[in-house]
């Protein structure tokens, strides 16, 4: 019905006097939206991830595509006009009617090259971001299995190829410090304090078994991301490794928007009392924690942050880890049933 309303429509403007005039825009727009199309239809082939209307209209793929459309209507319009030929004593004459054709486009191609100048970073600035790698090291005795909670970092490793948390097998010791750093990190908040330290400005998430008083679960600043499994067991279950694996999932997440897209979403994690469990809002109470991580998922709004930020492969990835049926599948709880003796 669509697509016969549309030839019908294409048959009238065919019949106008102003067609040969629209016929350039109407092309032109005609390429745009079966780009766009095609480029939906390439992510939901590609990633098997099919975003909402509105955030596919807003995302930088469309973005990009309108800017490939301007930059094609400007360069037509600039080269669309053609020369006058020369005249007829010079027929015959190549090298003077190359110097002549050389004269008439040099405006013309200074003006292509400013328009490939102004666009071409445009199109750059929009594309999604690279992340980084995280370092994870413990800052205490972990009160858990190491083995298999290392064995669950190498397998969210295994599920995606972008980026990677690297372990720290070597947990911190106090002992190899000098006396200056001891006393820097004299205070109520030591754990986040020894964390900096060993982040030095870098992505790190760190394991802890002490409390971290009102936070509770973990603190995030920035690059760095402190997780506690202090009393875990009286909300248990999930299990402390559930908790573990949705913890780094989130905290991961959290550093690399903080390192490579300005920061979080306006109004992140601000104190509430109502949750409908998205994964940037403030938990009101810690026992919500226990219906938190099963029924962990992104909102339309964190997809579209995150597609826009970081692209399409990025989004599905983050949404698929957190539904943790990577950890609950049979072949991850068998090997952590047979090899270290856990079970969920």
């Amino acid at each position: 019905m669509v697509s016969k309303l549309l030839e019908y429509f294409l048959e009238y403007l065919k019949g106008r006097a102003y067609w040969p005039l629209i016929q350039p825009v109407f092309a032109l727009v005609a390429l745009y939206v079966a780009s766009c199309v095609i480029a939906y239809q390439y992510i939901e082939w590609r990633f098997h991830f099919a975003p909402e209307l509105s955030t596919f209209i807003r995302s930088y793929i469309v973005k990009q595509i309108t800017v490939v459309a301007i930059a094609v209507g400007l360069l037509a319009w600039v080269f669309g006009h053609s020369a006058r030929s020369g005249p007829q004593a010079d027929q015959g004459k190549w090298l003077p009617t190359i110097r002549r054709h050389a004269a008439r486009n040099a405006k013309k191609l200074v003006l292509a090259a400013a328009v490939l100048a102004l666009l071409i970073p445009i199109f750059r600035y929009l594309a999604p971001r690279p992340v980084s790698h995280i370092r994870i090291c413990f800052l205490d005795q972990p009160d858990f299995d190491e083995g298999a909670f290392v064995y669950l970092v190498y397998e969210l490793n295994r599920l995606q190829k972008r980026w990677y948390f690297e372990v720290d097998f070597d947990v911190f010791n106090p002992n190899t410090l000098s006396s200056d750093q001891r006393k820097s990190l004299e205070g109520d908040d030591k754990v986040v304090r020894v964390a900096r330290m060993l982040a030095n400005n870098q992505p790190l998430i760190g394991i802890t078994s002490s409390g971290l008083g009102e936070d509770h679960f973990w603190i995030n600043e920035g690059k760095l991301s402190v997780i506690s499994t202090n009393e875990w067991n009286n909300y248990a279950p999930p299990s402390v490794y559930e908790f573990l694996a949705h913890s780094i999932i989130v905290q991961s997440i959290l550093i690399h928007l903080n390192a490579h897209a300005g920061g979080l979403p306006q109004g992140a994690f601000r104190e509430s009392r109502v949750s409908y469990n998205d994964l940037f809002q403030f938990t009101p109470r810690r026992f919500a924690m226990k219906a938190a991580i099963p029924a962990a998922h992104l909102s339309p709004a964190g997809e579209e942050l995150l597609f826009n930020d970081f692209g399409a492969e990025y989004v599905k990835l983050c949404s698929d880890l957190l539904r943790l049926d990577w950890l609950h599948s049979q072949n991850v709880t068998g090997n952590l049933e047979r090899i270290f003796k856990v079970k969920l």
